[in-house]
């Protein structure tokens, strides 16, 4: 009965195993659609690469247990790019989206003629000699005053003032419907006895904001309020001072920069 029992068992398990061996043959993986969202010629061309990269490393896989993980890993040498989407089109195509993080920051290298360049979240897009950025052809904001180092696909690590400047820039961003347009550069302009960031405005007017890592969205808030209430003429010099150092957050503007 035991051996009668084994026998059926063995016969079971053959017959499942050529049967789920026969479905993942018929729903094997033979073609990948990417769906890219991009903004800049360069990301295009990056796209096809990886679009071949993709269809290479999904090459006869069985759709039933392809997942997202395989292209995850292959994204990471497209830093441009992060995946949105990743369905299963039935019997044999798999459509992968993705989307191009566009650039917006720039941190000189420290004795190198190249510039890291970053996302809006800090992210190491790419490493070249200029910072202009690679859509439009204007410039990037530069953060300017901070060690840093980094890698493609990483973000930007080394000075302990890395995340409050991305938070403060990320804050006037809202405040401004994107920085580039208005800003210039980020940077540091004292440490001691507080933390300060001069902000260049395009005109040529800046702000230096005190103590950025507290009340940052308010402050920047005030600060942006106030640069969109000078007249032209006024923003042309001068600087705007936003500061706490009483408990209360104060802007003033004055018409020459001798801070």
């Amino acid at each position: 009965m035991r051996r009668k029992f084994i026998v059926v068992a063995l016969t079971v398990l053959i017959f499942l195993s050529v049967a789920i061996l026969g479905f993942a043959t018929i729903y094997r993986v033979d073609e990948v659609t990417l769906k890219a969202s991009v903004v800049s010629d360069a990301a295009k061309e990056e796209a096809q690469a990886l679009q071949n990269r993709l269809t290479e490393a999904y090459k006869k896989d069985g759709i039933l247990f392809a997942d997202d993980e395989e292209a995850q890993e292959i994204i990471k040498e497209f830093p441009y790019f992060r995946i949105t989407g990743f369905e299963k089109d039935y019997p044999n195509r798999l459509i992968i989206s993705i989307q191009e993080d566009a650039e917006v920051y720039a941190v000189a290298q420290e004795n190198s003629p190249n510039y890291y360049i970053l996302g809006e979240d800090g992210t190491v897009l790419g490493i070249r000699e200029t910072y202009i950025n690679r859509l439009n052809g204007e410039e990037n904001v530069l953060l300017k005053g901070l060690n840093a180092t980094g890698e493609k696909g990483k973000a930007l690590s080394g000075d302990t003032c890395i995340p409050s400047m991305l938070t403060l820039c990320k804050a006037l961003s809202e405040n401004l419907d994107g920085i580039r347009k208005n800003v210039v550069s980020v940077e540091v302009y004292s440490r001691s006895p507080e933390l300060i960031y001069r902000i260049t405005m395009r005109e040529g007017v800046a702000i230096y904001v005190g103590a950025p890592e507290t009340n940052t969205a308010e402050k920047a808030k005030m600060a942006i309020d106030k640069y969109l209430s000078l007249t032209n003429e006024e923003k042309l010099t001068g600087r705007i001072m936003v500061s706490d150092s009483t408990g209360t957050i104060v802007v003033v503007y004055s018409p020459i920069d001798n801070f």
